[in-house]
C-alpha cells in the first residue's frame, strides 16, 4: 500500500480515537501528582484544613469531568486534509 492510498489527497481525515483516553489518563496522572502535594496532606492534618482538602478533591472531580467532555468534543470536531503542498487542519 502506497502513501497516497493510505492518505488520499483532499480527503478529510480524523485523528485516531485512541488519543482521547490517552489525554484523559495523562490529565488524571498530572492532577494526582498535584493532589498528592496539596489536597492529601490537608486531608490528613489535624487543623481545619480537611475541609480545604475535601474541596480540592471536589474541584479535581469537576475538572476531570469537564476535561474528559472537552477532549471528546474536541477530537470529534477535528479533521485535516492533505494537499500537494500543504496540510489543512
Amino acid at each position: 500500500m502506497t502513501d497516497l492510498e493510505r492518505f488520499p489527497l483532499g480527503t478529510p481525515l480524523r485523528p485516531s480515537p485512541a488519543f482521547v483516553p490517552w489525554f484523559i489518563i495523562d490529565f488524571v496522572l498530572f492532577a494526582l501528582l498535584i493532589l498528592c502535594c496539596t489536597a492529601f496532606p490537608l486531608l490528613l492534618s489535624d487543623t481545619g484544613a480537611p475541609l480545604a482538602g475535601a474541596a480540592a478533591l471536589g474541584i479535581f472531580v469537576l475538572a476531570l469531568l469537564l476535561f474528559a467532555t472537552w477532549t471528546r468534543l474536541y477530537y470529534q470536531s477535528m479533521s485535516y486534509e492533505l494537499h500537494d503542498d500543504e496540510m489543512r487542519w
